[in-house]
């Protein structure tokens, strides 16, 4: 009796190994629950087996195609602590397929443990939403033509916004129809097109049909340099390009103000070397006057006159300055008079007209002049 006490109560204490396999479920939480592609989001796992690696990535569709509705490209891994929980940033991208969206997270192949994958639901602002079609298989399609079109409008060439047209042409080349593939397309100004853009819908492509699809493309205002545009076709077929642009109205307007700047600054330091050389010279010719006035008799000396009157004045001056002959006569340089008077007058007078200052010279000294 007393041996069947004890083998019961180990039996009730023995714990099979389904039961000690059953344990907390792999969790996912991401913070914030929404954003706009391009900005961060920060997700957390618990109760993941320690030591292996998860690959985190924003899906479209809910992920039931697997990675082929996530975007791949902004994907991160992040190591499980010995605590089974990691935390990792995450860059929002625009995923393949659209919304709803989810975070997925799974573990790396070649890890220990069975392969686990963990969904939460996110949403990526922006993204366009469509019912989840679920039956969905790999495509077969080629790209046959890419080339991004238009431009050089005048309103870009002076800092407007840029717009042009990705035609992209896709050919069915498998056996069967191809209906409503998802299209993803973006630019980007570095290697990677990561800002999203409205893409139309695919509808039905048959074996062998080549669709065009015409994507605008309109960048912000002044933008330069060169951009890529690319995306997917069906979640499998990738596409890119790349073009330039470059505002050269505004950037010869830049150029065209800097330059009269500089010309400006240049005429004005022009002008005030000028002054201030003329002022110089007028400051010189009247130091050379005033001692040649005080070295005459007080009763010549000529008080400022009105502007139409300085020529005389000074030809007057100059005349009381020198010494006339025994015949009454001046007896003067002509040269040296007329260097006088342009001295006098800062080098700007009128020319000197000398057949009327020889007439002038030539009278008595007594008469009327």
């Amino acid at each position: 009796m007393r041996l069947v006490a004890v083998a019961a109560l180990l039996a009730a204490c023995t714990i099979t190994p389904a039961q000690a396999a059953a344990g907390p479920r792999p969790g996912v939480s991401v913070e914030p629950g929404q954003a706009a592609a391009g900005t961060s989001a920060r997700v957390r796992g618990s109760a993941w087996t320690p030591g292996t690696t998860v690959q985190i990535q924003v899906c479209g569709a809910n992920a039931v195609h697997g990675s082929a509705d996530c975007d791949t490209e902004h994907g991160v891994t992040a190591m499980v602590a010995p605590t089974g929980a990691f935390e990792a940033g995450l860059t929002v991208g625009a995923p393949p397929a659209a919304c709803p969206c989810v975070i997925r997270v799974s573990t790396l192949p070649g890890g220990a443990g069975e392969p686990v994958t963990v969904v939460t639901p996110f949403t990526v602002q922006g993204h366009r939403v469509e019912p989840v079609i679920k039956d969905v298989v790999p495509v077969r399609a080629d790209v046959v033509g890419l080339e991004v079109v238009g431009g050089g409008e005048r309103g870009e060439l002076f800092g407007g916004r840029p717009r042009r047209t990705l035609v992209l042409q896709i050919r069915n080349s498998g056996p069967e129809p191809i209906e409503n593939a998802p299209l993803v397309a973006g630019w980007g100004a570095g290697d990677t097109p990561d800002t999203p853009l409205d893409a139309p819908r695919t509808g039905i492509l048959q074996p062998g049909q080549t669709a065009t699809y015409r994507i605008p493309v309109e960048l912000p205002p002044a933008s330069f340099g060169r951009f890529v545009v690319g995306g997917r076709y069906a979640g499998s077929v990738p596409f890119e390009t790349a073009f330039s642009t470059y505002p050269w109205g505004l950037l010869g307007v830049n150029l065209l103000a800097a330059l009269l700047l500089l010309f400006g600054i240049r005429l004005a330091l022009g002008r005030w070397a000028a002054r201030r050389r003329r002022r110089r010279t007028a400051a010189s010719s009247a130091r050379g006057a005033t001692s040649a006035a005080g070295a005459g008799p007080a009763h010549h000396r000529v008080a400022p006159r009105s502007s139409d009157a300085v020529e005389v004045a000074d030809l007057i001056a100059y005349l009381d300055s020198v010494a006339s002959s025994p015949s009454g006569a001046y007896v003067v340089d002509r040269d040296e008079l007329i260097g006088y008077l342009e001295g006098r007058r800062g080098g700007a007078m009128e020319p000197v007209d000398i057949e009327a200052l020889d007439r002038f010279l030539a009278l008595p000294r007594g008469e009327d002049r």
